[in-house]
């Protein structure tokens, strides 16, 4: 339950207009708090006061100095990492280390989150052995789900009725999956590319306000801290759908009661080295308003 340390408060009222909820005020004896309960934890009032008068219980600690903006990395320095990650697909055989997998991990813990939940929890899988058995059982799944969009798509055609936005979009995926299941009995792994470490991200029903959004943010800052640390990443979708199916996958990888999957992203040091930025199509923008120079 956040607190204002009375000893501390210099009344100067910098906490006010950061509170989201709007709970901070004047008071006699220093800015107060009108309903604790009402506060998110987000630690803006903490973060941005000098005299480090708030008080919140399972937080202090984590207020450490912010860098001086010099210190910190230039624009130009960050706009060169975000266009230097790439979808890794080629990975050399080399695990990752705990410690750079803890660094992703704590990556995405400090992932801003709707309404501040916080609730994304992670799964890292490590070891040829239960790497090789997600693939297994995945392209099984993939193959089972392509049959039946294989048979959905005919009856439309049966009765010649339009493929649904879902069935449009996914009626090419059954030859792909074919394909991916074709190579992995080959011993040609298409769907984790033969990573050393797997990532998933996954959320409690009703956790999160945004749980999509929330995952995606917290692994694109994920990948960002991989690119940092000289490793590889890609996000596996086609994993992501058979995990939402296999009773067997899950309790493979333990994913709790209740929970669902959002992402999984492979992690890996890489086997190539890529010497240029890949181009972008031109961003669609419009702007609106009245613009400075």
């Amino acid at each position: 339950m956040i607190s204002i340390k009375e000893e501390k408060c210099t009344s100067c009222g910098l906490c006010i207009p950061v509170c989201v909820r709007k709970i901070l005020e004047p008071g006699e004896k220093g800015i107060r708090v009108t309903d604790p309960s009402l506060c998110l934890v987000c630690g803006q009032c903490k973060a941005v006061c000098p005299t480090d008068a708030p008080e919140l219980p399972g937080l202090n600690d984590q207020f450490t100095p912010i860098p001086l903006q010099r210190e910190m990395p230039s624009a130009a320095a960050l706009f060169q990492l975000l266009r230097k990650r790439r979808s890794l697909r080629v990975y050399q055989d080399q695990p990752v280390e705990r410690e750079r997998l803890k660094m992703l991990v704590e990556a995405g813990r400090y992932a801003p989150t709707g309404a501040n939940r916080q609730a994304c929890e992670y799964i890292v899988v490590s070891g040829r052995r239960i790497l090789d058995s997600v693939c297994t059982l995945a392209t099984q799944v993939l193959q089972e789900q392509g049959r039946e969009i294989r048979e959905a798509v005919e009856q439309c055609r049966k009765a010649k009725k339009p493929l649904t936005a879902d069935l449009n979009s996914q009626q090419y995926f059954p030859a792909v999956w074919d394909r991916i299941a074709k190579k992995w009995k080959e011993g040609k792994d298409q769907l984790l590319h033969h990573a050393p470490a797997l990532v998933l991200i996954h959320l409690r029903e009703n956790a999160a306000t945004t749980p999509d959004l929330d995952a995606g943010i917290a692994a694109t800052q994920m990948v960002l801290m991989a690119e940092a640390l000289g490793l590889g990443t890609c996000f596996i979708f086609f994993l992501v759908r058979t995990l939402r199916e296999s009773k067997e996958l899950q309790s493979l990888l333990k994913i709790p009661k209740n929970h669902q999957v959002y992402v999984a992203l492979t992690v890996g040091y890489p086997a190539v080295t890529y010497l240029r930025f890949v181009g972008r199509r031109p961003a669609k923008v419009d702007w609106i308003g009245e613009f400075s120079e």
